[in-house]
């Protein structure tokens, strides 16, 4: 073996190992980088005015420098997959440094009514046969706010499937009657009373919602050539899409409305 050989392999070796720790220390760390392979231009221009923008990519989603190098082949090949669809594994939002006190402090007032929402039931438990993630509900970690949840995901789980005058936890899972008495139609109305009298709330709320939340089939043909076989099996749809893939309900589900919809013509103790 020549010796210019040995040399030449050794430079080789040193180049190739330089560029190795470059592309792995240096330009896979750097956020920039991942536009240059992946489909995510508007999500990064997002990213860079959120509140998340001093957090790397790699700190919440999992990509390694095989998975790119494997990525590289499937893009040659002509099967990589343009959409960018991305996991955030839940051990990644409750490590050290970020939102590792959520389980333990687990309560928090959400919306404008205080509505009083536990983390650790959701997150914990299995919520109508789903396993929730920390997505499940906040979703727009990056393109929003920071912490922000959309109301329209707790409306699709606490009012699909049951009567429009109905909750699936029921009312008092969320709301609690106005201790004083409220003016309605100007006259005046005790929930409390209403409550002691064994009223119920559908009694004068008689319609809370609008809309089913059912997801129609044609839904499945956005991201799938041809898989609607399942389509009525929703503990698999839910398990492949809500446990395993993270996907966003609303990206399926239409929205349900909630609110004061329609109010009963009579009202009691009135």
């Amino acid at each position: 073996m020549s010796r210019k050989f040995v040399v030449l392999v050794v430079i080789l070796f040193v180049i190739v190992s330089a560029l190795f720790l470059y592309i792995s220390q240096v330009a896979f760390k750097d956020p920039k980088s991942c536009t240059s392979c992946h489909y995510i231009a508007p999500y990064y221009k997002k990213w860079e005015t959120s509140t998340h923008n001093m957090v790397p990519c790699l700190k919440c989603h999992e990509y390694s420098s095989q998975q790119a190098l494997v990525g590289q082949f499937m893009f040659l090949a002509g099967v990589y997959n343009p959409r960018p669809l991305t996991n955030v594994p839940d051990k990644n939002c409750l490590q050290s440094g970020c939102h590792e006190k959520r389980l333990v402090e687990s309560k928090v007032a959400f919306t404008k009514r205080g509505i009083t929402f536990d983390h650790k039931t959701h997150f914990n438990e299995m919520k109508r046969g789903i396993k929730l993630h920390c997505r499940s509900c906040h979703s727009d970690i990056v393109q929003g706010e920071h912490m922000k949840v959309s109301t329209n995901v707790c409306f699709l789980c606490h009012f699909k499937g049951v009567s429009h005058d109905q909750a699936f936890t029921g009312c008092p899972s969320c709301h609690s009657a106005p201790a004083k008495p409220i003016m309605y139609k100007g006259k005046s109305f005790s929930h409390e009373a209403a409550l002691q009298a064994g009223y119920k709330c559908n009694i004068c709320h008689v319609e809370i919602t609008r809309g089913d939340g059912v997801t129609p089939v044609d839904k499945c043909y956005f991201c799938h050539v041809d898989k609607t076989e399942r389509y009525s099996d929703t503990q698999f749809i839910h398990e492949k899409h809500v446990t395993q893939k993270q996907v966003d309900c609303l990206w399926c589900h239409p929205k349900i409305e909630h609110g004061e919809i329609k109010m009963a013509e009579e009202i009691p103790l009135m």
